[in-house]
């Protein structure tokens, strides 16, 4: 009875251990998706990575939705001024994302959001396909090259994933 009281006891610490290092895990993740840009993974039209040496933080899926869903990178990447940009996202679980919101960061002090989606609503598995016109991106529309980090969250706000484009 003793080690049953004793093994119960440990797994309950490994437990909340667990939970706070997932905890730091995605802090530290979204702190890293709040950053200014700093390369893109280039794309071609179909979302092939053509190269992602350049950036290859970006696009990876935050520890609290790891396994829940798989994201493509942007395509294309860069993108013309007067293209679309699209980033699919598979959902493999029931009622894992709540909806889903796309932002731009343009500063350390300006985001603003460039895809609405209802938060409240879950998602349900299969592929959502985001659409982004460039000019929605740009901070400026009438000069709107450069490159852009994207977050997308969830409707809590949790961030899902984040990447960089570029507008030519």
């Amino acid at each position: 009875m003793h080690n049953l009281k004793l093994l119960h006891i440990v797994l309950v610490v490994c437990f909340i251990a667990a939970g706070c290092s997932q905890n730091d895990s995605q802090r530290e993740f979204e702190n890293d998706a709040f950053a200014l840009p700093d390369g893109i993974t280039k794309t071609n039209d179909l979302g092939e990575v053509i190269n992602e040496q350049i950036d290859p933080d970006d696009w990876r899926v935050a520890p609290f939705f790891q396994g829940l869903v798989i994201v493509d990178p942007a395509f294309p990447n860069p993108v013309l001024t007067n293209g679309r940009v699209r980033i699919n996202i598979q959902i493999t679980v029931v009622d894992a994302v709540s909806g889903l919101r796309v932002f731009v960061i343009h500063d350390f002090n300006t985001f603003k959001q460039v895809y609405p989606d209802d938060p409240r609503a879950p998602l349900p598995p299969g592929l959502k396909s985001i659409n982004l016109n460039p000019l929605d991106i740009a901070r400026i529309p009438e000069n709107p090259q450069g490159i852009y980090r994207l977050i997308i969250t969830d409707g809590r706000d949790n961030v899902i994933t984040y990447g960089d484009i570029e507008i030519e």
